[in-house]
């Protein structure tokens, strides 16, 4: 039995510090696993908000553009063309 106990007082060290690391790395995935679930939840949303203004724009625009035509407000981010001034 006293074999036991020495082998376990090496072994136990190592196994504790793998089982510490084994834990902070999984919560460290978890983390991010969880970051980029709710990242995409974000720009789902944004993008059919985006989607609904788009067409309530064009609704009010009547006839809308035509295809494949792009706007500063499509190429740009969303802040329409920048101001120029009149020299």
């Amino acid at each position: 039995m006293d074999t036991f106990w020495e082998y376990f007082s090496v072994l136990a060290p190592s196994v504790g510090l793998g089982l510490i690391f084994w834990l902070v790395m999984r919560s460290l995935f978890r983390a991010d696993s969880g970051e980029r679930n709710a990242r995409a939840e974000l720009e789902e949303r944004e993008a059919e908000e985006w989607a609904r203004l788009r067409a309530e724009r064009g609704s009010l625009d009547g006839a809308g553009g035509t295809a494949g035509e792009t706007t500063a407000d499509d190429a740009g981010d969303g802040r329409g063309a920048a101001p120029t001034t009149a020299s």
